[in-house]
């Protein structure tokens, strides 16, 4: 038999071997891309280390940031924001100053709670809370009105107006409280958060969808390669 036409032959081997190396990366990467596509909400929970709120670099702060806070809880200047509804069920959030020992206030979502329902006082005293930062912007018209004050978004700019004194721009969403007291609104959702990035991330399902894509042409050559080598291999000589 030619050796050129055995399936001992070194080049023909290599071709095979990379053909399936191929395939394997893109499968393997496929599967990566589409795993990423498909976010939960565990995903998307904010992870990293907790800053505290004297370290934050204005040049590096950025939205999702888990930023911890200590000071005092001012309930007498805290506001709803109406409506929030949760899996169809209407409500509010409770929107919260807080005051550290130095520097300007800062706004603090303390959770949800149901329509109608009046929000239980946080905990007196000097506290400790660890929050996601949310950026926002400030409306100069926006003003909380009603009975409880309700806003239709959280806006410090409101909160500062209302509680007469400085309040720092962004917002923290409660995640953990020092000390925890019952009764207290209901934390919000990582699906609540402006900008979760939950569910379906087309890009990345695009990526999955290319790296397919890659290993049907890496098949498509494969094949060709072997119908072209087969064709052209020379026919053995039939012994008399």
């Amino acid at each position: 038999m030619d050796a050129a036409g055995s399936w001992r032959d070194p080049r023909r081997l290599a071709f095979h071997v990379l053909t399936i190396l191929a395939v394997v990366v893109c499968v393997v990467a496929a599967r990566w891309q589409w795993d990423r596509a498909h976010r939960t909400e565990a995903d998307a929970v904010p992870e990293g280390p907790v800053v505290e709120l004297a370290d934050l670099d204005p040049t590096t702060t950025f939205s999702g940031m888990r930023v911890r806070l200590t000071g005092q809880f001012d309930p007498a200047h805290e506001v709803l924001v109406a409506p929030r509804a949760r899996q169809g069920a209407p409500g509010a959030w409770v929107l919260t100053p807080l005051v550290p020992a130095t520097g300007s206030a800062v706004g603090v979502v303390r959770g949800w709670l149901p329509e109608g329902q009046r929000p239980t006082d946080p905990p007196a005293g000097t506290v400790s809370v660890v929050g996601v930062l949310v950026a926002d912007s400030r409306d100069p018209g926006a003003q909380a009105t009603g009975d409880p004050p309700t806003l239709e978004r959280v806006d410090t700019g409101a909160l500062e107006s209302l509680a007469g004194y400085p309040v720092r721009s962004g917002w923290f969403a409660l995640q953990q409280l020092d000390p925890a007291t019952a009764g207290q609104p209901a934390p919000l959702l990582v699906t609540e958060l402006p900008g979760a990035d939950v569910g379906l991330n087309w890009r990345n399902a695009a990526y999955a969808v290319q790296w397919v894509a890659f290993a049907g042409f890496v098949l498509f050559f494969w094949t060709r390669f072997r119908r072209e080598y087969q064709a052209g291999r020379p026919e053995q000589e039939i012994p008399r």
